[in-house]
């Protein structure tokens, strides 16, 4: 009976760690991309809870005063 060839641990690409192309690195980027979702939701919300009637009424009773 025969043994099935294992397989072979295909080596690092050296090149993908390479500093000169910023990779395997913490991604900063990241945390920026989260801080920005969150104040984008974070301005919807406020928007979507104003209540815009208001203060259309509040800005017109100021003309008249």
């Amino acid at each position: 009976m025969r043994l099935k060839p294992r397989n072979k641990l295909q080596a690092r690409n050296p090149v993908a760690l390479s500093p000169l192309l910023h990779k395997s690195g913490v991604h900063e980027k990241d945390d920026v991309d989260i801080a920005r979702q969150r104040q984008r939701r974070n301005t919807r919300q406020t928007l979507k809870h104003t209540d815009w009637f208001e203060l259309d009424e509040a800005e017109s009773m100021a003309k008249f005063d």
